[in-house]
Protein backbone atom coordinates (compact mmCIF):
# COMPACT_ATOMS: atom_id res chain seq x y z
CA UNK A 1 0.00 0.00 0.00
CA UNK A 2 1.72 3.34 -1.32
CA UNK A 3 0.88 6.83 0.42
CA UNK A 4 1.28 9.13 -2.57
CA UNK A 5 1.31 12.99 -1.08
CA UNK A 6 1.50 16.37 -2.80
CA UNK A 7 2.28 19.71 -0.98
CA UNK A 8 1.21 22.83 -2.52
CA UNK A 9 1.38 26.49 -1.28
CA UNK A 10 -2.09 26.14 0.09
CA UNK A 11 -3.22 22.09 0.61
CA UNK A 12 -1.96 18.50 1.34
CA UNK A 13 -3.49 16.08 -0.99
CA UNK A 14 -2.92 12.40 -0.05
CA UNK A 15 -3.33 9.44 -1.89
CA UNK A 16 -3.95 6.02 -0.55
CA UNK A 17 -3.87 2.55 -3.01
CA UNK A 18 -2.10 0.37 -4.70
CA UNK A 19 0.12 1.26 -8.04
CA UNK A 20 1.92 0.21 -10.91
CA UNK A 21 0.38 -0.10 -14.55
CA UNK A 22 -2.85 -0.19 -12.97
CA UNK A 23 -3.84 2.59 -9.83
CA UNK A 24 -6.45 0.78 -6.97
CA UNK A 25 -6.87 4.32 -5.03
CA UNK A 26 -8.34 3.18 -1.26
CA UNK A 27 -9.26 6.45 -0.55
CA UNK A 28 -8.01 10.32 -0.82
CA UNK A 29 -8.16 13.25 1.86
CA UNK A 30 -7.16 16.60 1.69
CA UNK A 31 -6.35 19.86 3.75
CA UNK A 32 -5.54 23.63 3.41
CA UNK A 33 -2.37 24.44 5.04
CA UNK A 34 -1.49 27.85 6.98
CA UNK A 35 -0.40 30.49 4.46
CA UNK A 36 3.19 31.18 4.07
CA UNK A 37 4.40 27.46 5.10
CA UNK A 38 5.62 26.62 2.09
CA UNK A 39 6.45 29.03 -1.12
CA UNK A 40 7.23 27.48 -4.37
CA UNK A 41 8.19 24.58 -2.89
CA UNK A 42 10.55 25.73 -0.45
CA UNK A 43 9.57 25.04 3.54
CA UNK A 44 9.60 28.43 5.42
CA UNK A 45 7.72 27.83 8.33
CA UNK A 46 8.42 24.71 9.08
CA UNK A 47 7.24 24.43 13.04
CA UNK A 48 3.40 25.38 11.68
CA UNK A 49 4.01 22.69 8.61
CA UNK A 50 5.30 20.21 11.15
CA UNK A 51 2.08 20.69 12.85
CA UNK A 52 -0.14 20.64 10.67
CA UNK A 53 0.82 17.75 9.11
CA UNK A 54 1.43 15.69 12.15
CA UNK A 55 -2.21 16.76 12.88
CA UNK A 56 -3.26 15.85 9.04
CA UNK A 57 -1.69 12.17 9.54
CA UNK A 58 -3.26 11.17 13.15
CA UNK A 59 -6.78 12.82 11.77
CA UNK A 60 -6.60 10.59 8.43
CA UNK A 61 -4.97 7.46 10.34
CA UNK A 62 -2.46 7.52 7.06
CA UNK A 63 0.07 4.64 7.03
CA UNK A 64 3.58 5.89 7.90
CA UNK A 65 5.68 3.80 5.62
CA UNK A 66 6.22 3.85 1.60
CA UNK A 67 5.30 7.43 1.86
CA UNK A 68 5.72 8.99 -1.78
CA UNK A 69 6.55 12.55 -2.17
CA UNK A 70 5.51 14.49 -5.13
CA UNK A 71 7.14 18.38 -5.05
CA UNK A 72 6.89 21.34 -7.48
CA UNK A 73 9.24 23.53 -7.26
CA UNK A 74 11.67 26.52 -9.36
CA UNK A 75 14.51 24.96 -7.17
CA UNK A 76 13.88 21.75 -9.24
CA UNK A 77 15.26 22.59 -12.82
CA UNK A 78 13.71 20.42 -15.31
CA UNK A 79 15.02 19.98 -18.86
CA UNK A 80 14.01 16.99 -21.66
CA UNK A 81 16.67 15.85 -23.34
CA UNK A 82 17.79 13.21 -26.27
CA UNK A 83 20.19 11.30 -25.23
CA UNK A 84 22.30 8.62 -27.29
CA UNK A 85 21.26 5.20 -26.19
CA UNK A 86 23.28 3.80 -22.92
CA UNK A 87 23.35 2.20 -19.86
CA UNK A 88 22.18 4.14 -16.54
CA UNK A 89 25.22 4.69 -15.98
CA UNK A 90 26.57 6.21 -18.38
CA UNK A 91 24.00 8.52 -18.80
CA UNK A 92 23.99 9.73 -15.19
CA UNK A 93 27.72 10.65 -16.06
CA UNK A 94 26.40 12.62 -18.97
CA UNK A 95 23.57 14.17 -17.01
CA UNK A 96 25.90 16.89 -15.02
CA UNK A 97 27.36 18.52 -18.52
CA UNK A 98 23.50 19.10 -19.74
CA UNK A 99 22.97 21.21 -16.50
CA UNK A 100 26.26 22.98 -16.75
CA UNK A 101 25.05 25.90 -17.86
CA UNK A 102 22.11 26.06 -14.50
CA UNK A 103 24.29 24.78 -12.29
CA UNK A 104 24.43 26.71 -9.36
CA UNK A 105 23.98 24.64 -6.55
CA UNK A 106 26.75 24.14 -3.86
CA UNK A 107 26.00 20.12 -3.88
CA UNK A 108 24.27 19.65 -6.96
CA UNK A 109 22.14 16.03 -7.26
CA UNK A 110 20.60 14.89 -10.45
CA UNK A 111 18.57 11.79 -11.86
CA UNK A 112 15.75 11.12 -14.75
CA UNK A 113 12.69 9.37 -15.81
CA UNK A 114 13.22 7.61 -19.13
CA UNK A 115 10.65 8.62 -21.48
CA UNK A 116 11.24 7.29 -25.32
CA UNK A 117 13.68 4.65 -26.67
CA UNK A 118 14.46 4.97 -30.25
CA UNK A 119 17.10 2.83 -32.11
CA UNK A 120 20.56 5.00 -30.89
CA UNK A 121 19.05 7.40 -29.15
CA UNK A 122 16.51 7.87 -26.08
CA UNK A 123 14.55 10.79 -24.46
CA UNK A 124 14.75 11.79 -20.95
CA UNK A 125 12.99 14.12 -18.54
CA UNK A 126 16.03 15.35 -16.03
CA UNK A 127 16.12 17.12 -12.85
CA UNK A 128 18.59 18.98 -10.70
CA UNK A 129 18.73 20.35 -7.08
CA UNK A 130 20.28 21.03 -4.04
CA UNK A 131 20.84 18.07 -2.06
CA UNK A 132 20.06 20.18 1.12
CA UNK A 133 16.73 21.15 -0.66
CA UNK A 134 15.42 17.06 -0.60
CA UNK A 135 17.57 16.49 2.75
CA UNK A 136 15.15 19.72 4.22
CA UNK A 137 11.64 17.08 3.43
CA UNK A 138 13.57 14.29 4.48
CA UNK A 139 14.18 15.80 7.89
CA UNK A 140 10.79 17.29 8.08
CA UNK A 141 8.83 13.65 7.47
CA UNK A 142 11.62 12.04 9.63
CA UNK A 143 11.09 14.04 12.63
CA UNK A 144 7.15 12.64 12.94
CA UNK A 145 7.92 9.34 12.47
CA UNK A 146 7.28 9.55 8.49
CA UNK A 147 9.70 6.87 6.19
CA UNK A 148 9.50 8.93 2.54
CA UNK A 149 10.58 5.83 0.21
CA UNK A 150 10.78 8.33 -2.40
CA UNK A 151 10.37 12.06 -3.96
CA UNK A 152 9.34 13.23 -7.44
CA UNK A 153 8.53 15.97 -9.49
CA UNK A 154 4.76 16.98 -10.09
CA UNK A 155 5.37 17.60 -13.82
CA UNK A 156 6.55 14.07 -14.50
CA UNK A 157 4.19 12.15 -12.35
CA UNK A 158 1.70 14.50 -14.52
CA UNK A 159 3.36 13.29 -17.73
CA UNK A 160 3.23 9.86 -16.91
CA UNK A 161 -0.15 9.59 -15.84
CA UNK A 162 -1.19 11.21 -18.97
CA UNK A 163 0.76 9.00 -20.91
CA UNK A 164 -1.34 6.29 -19.87
CA UNK A 165 -4.81 8.18 -21.08
CA UNK A 166 -6.16 7.52 -24.40
CA UNK A 167 -8.24 9.99 -24.44
CA UNK A 168 -5.27 12.15 -25.21
CA UNK A 169 -3.39 9.65 -27.42
CA UNK A 170 -2.50 10.44 -30.41
CA UNK A 171 -3.65 14.26 -30.13
CA UNK A 172 -2.16 17.59 -30.30
CA UNK A 173 -4.08 19.21 -27.56
CA UNK A 174 -3.66 21.34 -24.52
CA UNK A 175 -4.32 19.70 -21.11
CA UNK A 176 -4.79 22.60 -18.24
CA UNK A 177 -5.18 21.30 -14.82
CA UNK A 178 -6.49 23.73 -12.44
CA UNK A 179 -5.13 24.15 -8.57
CA UNK A 180 -7.09 26.92 -7.02
CA UNK A 181 -5.68 30.08 -8.85
CA UNK A 182 -2.55 28.14 -9.78
CA UNK A 183 -2.98 26.48 -14.10
CA UNK A 184 -0.25 23.86 -15.27
CA UNK A 185 -0.55 23.62 -18.32
CA UNK A 186 1.10 20.88 -21.68
CA UNK A 187 1.22 20.80 -25.06
CA UNK A 188 0.55 17.75 -25.56
CA UNK A 189 1.66 15.88 -29.18
CA UNK A 190 1.59 12.76 -30.06
CA UNK A 191 2.32 10.80 -26.85
CA UNK A 192 4.60 13.21 -25.44
CA UNK A 193 4.68 16.48 -23.62
CA UNK A 194 6.41 18.88 -25.73
CA UNK A 195 5.83 22.08 -23.45
CA UNK A 196 4.57 22.95 -19.97
CA UNK A 197 4.02 26.07 -18.02
CA UNK A 198 2.72 26.69 -14.96
CA UNK A 199 0.71 30.82 -14.39
CA UNK A 200 -0.73 31.99 -11.44
CA UNK A 201 -4.07 34.20 -12.62
CA UNK A 202 -5.51 36.90 -10.75
CA UNK A 203 -9.02 36.18 -10.99
CA UNK A 204 -11.60 33.89 -8.74
CA UNK A 205 -11.78 30.47 -9.85
CA UNK A 206 -15.45 29.62 -11.22
CA UNK A 207 -15.67 33.16 -12.99
CA UNK A 208 -16.15 33.11 -16.95
CA UNK A 209 -12.67 35.73 -16.53
CA UNK A 210 -11.27 33.04 -15.17
CA UNK A 211 -12.23 30.93 -18.32
CA UNK A 212 -10.80 33.87 -20.72
CA UNK A 213 -7.57 33.31 -18.69
CA UNK A 214 -7.55 29.63 -19.66
CA UNK A 215 -8.27 31.01 -23.32
CA UNK A 216 -6.02 32.94 -23.40
CA UNK A 217 -3.10 30.47 -22.38
CA UNK A 218 -4.35 28.14 -25.26
CA UNK A 219 -3.54 31.03 -27.78
CA UNK A 220 0.00 31.34 -26.06
CA UNK A 221 0.98 27.88 -26.46
CA UNK A 222 -0.42 27.90 -30.07
CA UNK A 223 2.34 31.11 -31.20
CA UNK A 224 5.01 28.73 -29.07
CA UNK A 225 3.89 25.74 -31.04
CA UNK A 226 4.23 27.99 -34.13
CA UNK A 227 8.02 29.32 -33.33
CA UNK A 228 8.47 25.23 -32.63
CA UNK A 229 7.52 24.30 -36.42
CA UNK A 230 4.96 22.40 -35.35
CA UNK A 231 2.03 22.78 -37.82
CA UNK A 232 -0.35 20.65 -36.47
CA UNK A 233 -3.36 23.27 -35.02
CA UNK A 234 -4.64 22.26 -31.01
CA UNK A 235 -7.63 20.27 -31.67
CA UNK A 236 -9.09 19.92 -28.33
CA UNK A 237 -8.40 21.74 -24.37
CA UNK A 238 -9.02 19.39 -21.59
CA UNK A 239 -9.53 20.84 -18.01
CA UNK A 240 -8.34 19.01 -15.34
CA UNK A 241 -9.35 20.10 -11.42
CA UNK A 242 -12.49 21.25 -12.21
CA UNK A 243 -16.13 19.71 -12.93
CA UNK A 244 -20.01 20.39 -13.32
CA UNK A 245 -21.28 23.83 -13.38
CA UNK A 246 -17.73 25.54 -13.21
CA UNK A 247 -16.35 23.72 -15.83
CA UNK A 248 -19.60 24.75 -18.19
CA UNK A 249 -18.50 28.56 -17.26
CA UNK A 250 -14.60 27.65 -18.47
CA UNK A 251 -16.11 26.31 -21.84
CA UNK A 252 -18.57 28.61 -22.47
CA UNK A 253 -16.12 31.62 -21.90
CA UNK A 254 -13.54 30.18 -23.75
CA UNK A 255 -15.82 29.50 -27.07
CA UNK A 256 -16.39 33.35 -26.70
CA UNK A 257 -12.81 34.20 -26.61
CA UNK A 258 -12.64 32.59 -30.21
CA UNK A 259 -10.27 29.12 -28.44
CA UNK A 260 -10.07 26.85 -31.88
CA UNK A 261 -11.02 23.43 -31.12
CA UNK A 262 -13.24 21.60 -28.81
CA UNK A 263 -13.41 22.03 -24.66
CA UNK A 264 -13.20 19.06 -22.73
CA UNK A 265 -13.17 17.42 -19.39
CA UNK A 266 -10.65 14.81 -18.58
CA UNK A 267 -11.85 11.90 -18.04
CA UNK A 268 -10.77 8.94 -15.81
CA UNK A 269 -10.28 5.47 -17.48
CA UNK A 270 -10.65 1.51 -16.47
CA UNK A 271 -6.88 1.66 -15.29
CA UNK A 272 -7.56 4.44 -12.46
CA UNK A 273 -10.24 3.16 -10.13
CA UNK A 274 -10.94 5.96 -7.88
CA UNK A 275 -13.63 4.95 -4.64
CA UNK A 276 -17.15 4.74 -5.52
CA UNK A 277 -18.48 8.46 -6.06
CA UNK A 278 -15.29 10.26 -6.49
CA UNK A 279 -14.45 9.41 -9.99
CA UNK A 280 -15.25 12.91 -11.07
CA UNK A 281 -12.92 13.84 -8.62
CA UNK A 282 -9.84 11.98 -10.21
CA UNK A 283 -8.36 14.49 -12.20
CA UNK A 284 -7.93 16.85 -8.93
CA UNK A 285 -5.02 14.55 -8.09
CA UNK A 286 -2.84 13.62 -11.46
CA UNK A 287 0.42 14.09 -10.08
CA UNK A 288 -0.59 12.47 -7.14
CA UNK A 289 -1.94 9.43 -9.29
CA UNK A 290 0.91 9.50 -11.67
CA UNK A 291 3.40 9.05 -8.93
CA UNK A 292 2.07 5.61 -8.73
CA UNK A 293 2.47 4.86 -11.95
CA UNK A 294 5.62 2.56 -12.38
CA UNK A 295 8.09 2.94 -15.30
CA UNK A 296 11.30 1.56 -15.96
CA UNK A 297 13.63 4.44 -15.21
CA UNK A 298 11.81 6.79 -12.48
CA UNK A 299 12.87 9.97 -10.61
CA UNK A 300 13.67 9.44 -6.51
CA UNK A 301 15.71 12.01 -5.41
CA UNK A 302 15.82 10.01 -2.01
CA UNK A 303 18.68 8.00 -3.39
CA UNK A 304 21.16 10.86 -4.58
CA UNK A 305 20.40 12.74 -1.42
CA UNK A 306 20.99 10.27 0.49
CA UNK A 307 23.98 8.71 -1.30
CA UNK A 308 27.77 9.26 0.10
CA UNK A 309 30.98 9.57 -1.24
CA UNK A 310 33.19 6.95 -0.45
CA UNK A 311 36.93 7.40 0.63
CA UNK A 312 39.13 5.12 -0.69
CA UNK A 313 41.38 3.32 1.44
CA UNK A 314 44.42 4.85 2.26
CA UNK A 315 46.67 1.78 3.05
CA UNK A 316 46.65 -1.88 1.89
CA UNK A 317 44.24 -4.26 3.40
CA UNK A 318 45.86 -6.62 6.19
CA UNK A 319 44.47 -9.88 6.45
CA UNK A 320 46.47 -13.23 7.44
CA UNK A 321 46.28 -15.27 4.15
CA UNK A 322 48.73 -17.89 5.50
CA UNK A 323 48.57 -20.42 8.01
CA UNK A 324 51.60 -20.15 10.54
CA UNK A 325 53.93 -23.60 9.83
CA UNK A 326 53.04 -25.84 13.28
CA UNK A 327 56.49 -25.03 14.65
CA UNK A 328 55.54 -21.69 15.12
CA UNK A 329 51.90 -22.51 16.42
CA UNK A 330 53.87 -24.51 19.20
CA UNK A 331 56.04 -21.31 20.29
CA UNK A 332 53.13 -19.09 20.30
CA UNK A 333 51.10 -21.66 22.83
CA UNK A 334 53.83 -22.04 24.80
CA UNK A 335 54.55 -18.65 25.19
CA UNK A 336 50.81 -17.06 25.55
CA UNK A 337 51.06 -17.07 29.72
CA UNK A 338 54.32 -14.47 29.28
CA UNK A 339 52.45 -12.55 27.06
CA UNK A 340 48.99 -12.45 29.05
CA UNK A 341 50.98 -11.40 32.11
CA UNK A 342 53.05 -8.44 29.72
CA UNK A 343 49.49 -7.46 28.35
CA UNK A 344 48.02 -7.28 31.91
CA UNK A 345 50.85 -4.92 33.42
CA UNK A 346 51.19 -2.46 30.24
CA UNK A 347 47.17 -2.33 30.53
CA UNK A 348 47.43 -1.59 34.12
CA UNK A 349 50.30 1.20 33.43
CA UNK A 350 47.96 2.70 30.46
CA UNK A 351 44.86 3.03 33.00
CA UNK A 352 46.83 4.71 35.78
CA UNK A 353 48.47 7.44 32.45
CA UNK A 354 44.15 7.43 32.10
CA UNK A 355 43.01 8.39 35.31
CA UNK A 356 45.78 11.20 35.65
CA UNK A 357 45.31 12.48 32.58
CA UNK A 358 41.32 12.59 32.87
CA UNK A 359 42.10 14.60 36.09
CA UNK A 360 44.84 16.91 35.29
CA UNK A 361 42.86 20.47 35.85
CA UNK A 362 44.60 21.73 32.35
CA UNK A 363 42.67 19.14 30.51
CA UNK A 364 39.89 19.72 32.47
CA UNK A 365 39.77 23.58 31.91
CA UNK A 366 40.41 22.67 28.52
CA UNK A 367 37.63 20.41 28.30
CA UNK A 368 35.27 23.06 29.52
CA UNK A 369 36.48 25.53 26.76
CA UNK A 370 35.48 22.47 24.10
CA UNK A 371 32.34 22.65 25.46
CA UNK A 372 32.14 26.42 25.25
CA UNK A 373 33.21 26.49 21.53
CA UNK A 374 30.58 23.68 20.26
CA UNK A 375 28.26 25.36 21.99
CA UNK A 376 29.05 28.30 19.76
CA UNK A 377 29.15 26.42 16.47
CA UNK A 378 25.78 25.44 17.00
CA UNK A 379 24.16 29.30 17.21
CA UNK A 380 26.91 29.65 13.69
CA UNK A 381 24.68 26.87 12.51
CA UNK A 382 21.09 28.16 12.89
CA UNK A 383 22.44 31.72 11.86
CA UNK A 384 24.03 30.00 8.94
CA UNK A 385 20.69 28.01 8.70
CA UNK A 386 18.36 31.26 8.69
CA UNK A 387 20.71 32.93 5.64
CA UNK A 388 19.95 30.26 3.73
CA UNK A 389 16.49 30.16 4.10
CA UNK A 390 16.42 34.33 3.66
CA UNK A 391 18.55 33.31 0.20
CA UNK A 392 16.24 30.84 -0.68
CA UNK A 393 13.26 33.31 -0.57
CA UNK A 394 15.28 35.84 -2.37
CA UNK A 395 15.93 33.45 -4.71
CA UNK A 396 12.59 32.94 -5.29
CA UNK A 397 12.05 37.17 -6.69
CA UNK A 398 12.41 37.82 -10.17
CA UNK A 399 15.11 39.45 -11.33
CA UNK A 400 14.17 43.37 -13.16
CA UNK A 401 17.45 43.76 -15.09
CA UNK A 402 18.96 44.91 -18.11
CA UNK A 403 18.30 41.99 -19.90
CA UNK A 404 14.47 42.17 -18.98
CA UNK A 405 14.41 45.41 -20.56
CA UNK A 406 16.29 44.78 -23.47
CA UNK A 407 13.81 42.31 -24.51
CA UNK A 408 10.79 44.77 -24.03
CA UNK A 409 12.61 47.16 -26.02
CA UNK A 410 13.39 44.36 -28.96
CA UNK A 411 9.60 43.78 -28.71
CA UNK A 412 8.21 46.89 -29.17
CA UNK A 413 10.71 48.09 -31.94
CA UNK A 414 9.79 44.50 -33.85
CA UNK A 415 6.22 46.68 -33.48
CA UNK A 416 6.84 49.77 -34.22
CA UNK A 417 5.77 50.84 -30.43
CA UNK A 418 7.03 53.58 -28.50
CA UNK A 419 7.92 52.63 -24.74
CA UNK A 420 8.09 53.88 -21.60
CA UNK A 421 8.72 52.63 -18.39
CA UNK A 422 6.75 54.26 -15.81
CA UNK A 423 7.70 52.02 -12.37
CA UNK A 424 8.52 48.84 -10.50
CA UNK A 425 7.52 47.32 -7.76
CA UNK A 426 9.75 44.59 -6.10
CA UNK A 427 7.71 43.46 -3.56
CA UNK A 428 4.76 41.66 -6.09
CA UNK A 429 6.73 42.24 -9.14
CA UNK A 430 4.51 44.44 -10.91
CA UNK A 431 6.22 46.67 -13.80
CA UNK A 432 4.10 49.76 -14.92
CA UNK A 433 4.94 50.53 -18.88
CA UNK A 434 3.25 52.72 -21.38
CA UNK A 435 3.05 51.88 -24.79
CA UNK A 436 2.16 53.92 -27.90
CA UNK A 437 1.50 53.63 -31.53
CA UNK A 438 0.24 54.53 -34.48
CA UNK A 439 -2.40 51.72 -34.88
CA UNK A 440 -3.86 50.36 -32.15
CA UNK A 441 -2.99 46.54 -33.46
CA UNK A 442 0.13 47.35 -33.33
CA UNK A 443 0.09 47.87 -29.52
CA UNK A 444 -1.97 44.34 -29.31
CA UNK A 445 0.36 42.45 -31.07
CA UNK A 446 3.21 44.05 -29.05
CA UNK A 447 1.05 42.51 -25.90
CA UNK A 448 0.73 39.23 -27.48
CA UNK A 449 4.28 38.91 -27.53
CA UNK A 450 4.95 40.22 -23.80
CA UNK A 451 2.04 37.08 -23.24
CA UNK A 452 3.65 34.82 -25.30
CA UNK A 453 7.88 35.64 -23.41
CA UNK A 454 7.23 33.65 -20.37
CA UNK A 455 8.98 36.39 -18.52
CA UNK A 456 5.33 37.20 -17.26
CA UNK A 457 2.60 35.73 -14.95
CA UNK A 458 -0.22 38.20 -15.48
CA UNK A 459 -0.07 41.01 -17.56
CA UNK A 460 -3.02 43.77 -17.21
CA UNK A 461 -4.04 46.90 -19.28
CA UNK A 462 -6.99 49.88 -19.40
CA UNK A 463 -8.64 51.36 -22.37
CA UNK A 464 -6.88 53.28 -24.94
CA UNK A 465 -6.10 56.79 -24.82
CA UNK A 466 -5.22 59.12 -28.25
CA UNK A 467 -3.50 61.95 -28.61
CA UNK A 468 -3.93 64.32 -31.15
CA UNK A 469 -0.80 66.67 -31.02
CA UNK A 470 1.52 63.58 -31.90
CA UNK A 471 -1.76 61.22 -33.64
CA UNK A 472 -0.58 58.14 -31.20
CA UNK A 473 -2.72 55.69 -29.11
CA UNK A 474 -1.53 54.92 -26.01
CA UNK A 475 -2.29 52.50 -22.74
CA UNK A 476 -0.66 51.51 -19.73
CA UNK A 477 0.30 48.41 -18.97
CA UNK A 478 0.86 46.36 -15.67
CA UNK A 479 2.93 43.39 -16.18
CA UNK A 480 4.02 40.91 -13.45
CA UNK A 481 7.07 39.03 -13.79
CA UNK A 482 7.52 35.05 -13.43
CA UNK A 483 10.13 33.83 -10.90
CA UNK A 484 12.14 32.86 -13.89
CA UNK A 485 12.23 36.53 -15.18
CA UNK A 486 16.04 38.14 -15.49
CA UNK A 487 17.51 35.28 -15.00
Amino acid sequence: MTTSVYLSNSTINAVVGTGGKKVRVKRVCSVEIPEGSLINGIITNEADLSDQLKEFWEQNKLPKKDVALVINSSQLVLKTLTMPKAKDRKIRELLPMEFGDVSDQKDPILDYMLESTEKNTVSVHAVMTDRSFIQGYLSLFGELGIKVSSISVARTCRNKLLGTLKQVRGKVCVVHMIDGTSINSMLWVNGTSVYATQRRVFCEAGTPQFGVELARLVNNIQQFAITQQIQEKIETVYLAGTQGDEFEIYRQAMIEAGTEGSCELLQPEKHIRMPKGMEQEYSRYLAELGNMIHVKQDINLVVPAKKKVKNKESGPKVWKRYVLPPLGFLLICGSVAGVMLYQEYRKKAELRELKDYINDPNNIALCAQADEIQQQIAEMSGKINQIRWVEGCIQSYPYMNSSVVMQLQSYAQSQAVELEIQSYKAEDGNLSVDAKAENVTLINQFIDMLEASGIFDDIQYSGYSYDEKTLLYSINVNCYLSEQAGR
